[in-house]
């Protein structure tokens, strides 16, 4: 059995579904997304908002015209706004956090992949000496040639990946005090009070 559910808290998930058993394809049509950190399949941007009905009932009619048994289980009430706002930022909070972390560990992964090109530059012979074909050093400068290029490339992939995970955290960073502008606030209320409407347009039907 498959459960749709939607709290609040939790947003919209769905519960029952096992690796390999067929569901994936359906739900990334409709819009899921796989949660690796709650191991489930979610639709995107649920939590605290007004469900989304139509997306649920098409979700719901798909799986069981594939041969699935399907119940739904939908909380349309809406939190206090403290708690929803409290519990939202520190998610965001925690999020920037762990990208923040990981922007210094790939920061250091740079620093270190340098530090291996430096040493494998070191390793070459001075002033750019040719290799000596048929030399009894010829192996080992070619080893050290090869050595460097690929130490290079290390280093190149690893500043990507710093710069990458840099500006990723400062979004996120920027993303978090931003939240709490007037005009963002605004905005959030409109949104939920237009949801709020259309969830009792589509119950009175």
């Amino acid at each position: 059995m498959l459960t749709i559910t939607h709290t609040p808290p939790e947003g919209t998930i769905i519960d029952g579904t096992s690796k390999g058993d067929g569901t994936a394809p359906i739900l990334k049509t409709a819009g899921w997304k796989w949660g690796r950190s709650i191991t489930a399949w979610y639709i995107p941007h649920s939590r605290d908002r007004a469900p989304h009905l139509a997306r649920i009932e098409h979700t719901a009619a798909a799986l069981r015209a594939a041969g699935y048994d399907v119940d739904t289980d939908i909380d349309t009430t809406l939190r206090d706004g403290t708690d929803a706002h409290h519990d939202r930022n520190e998610r965001l909070t925690d999020r920037a956090d762990a990208l923040a972390a990981k922007a210094e560990r790939k920061a250091t992964d740079a620093d270190a992949a340098h530090a291996r090109h430096d040493h494998a530059c070191a390793a070459l012979p001075e002033g750019g000496e040719p290799i000596k074909v048929g030399h009894h050093s010829e192996r080992r400068h070619r080893r050290a040639l090869d050595r460097a290029h690929t130490t290079a490339r290390t280093a190149i992939e690893a500043d990507a990946a710093a710069r990458s995970a840099a500006e990723s955290a400062r979004i996120a960073a920027r993303s978090t005090d931003h939240r709490y502008t007037p005009a963002v606030i605004h905005r959030r209320i409109e949104r939920q009070s237009a949801e709020l409407r259309s969830i009792e347009r589509h119950l009175t039907k």
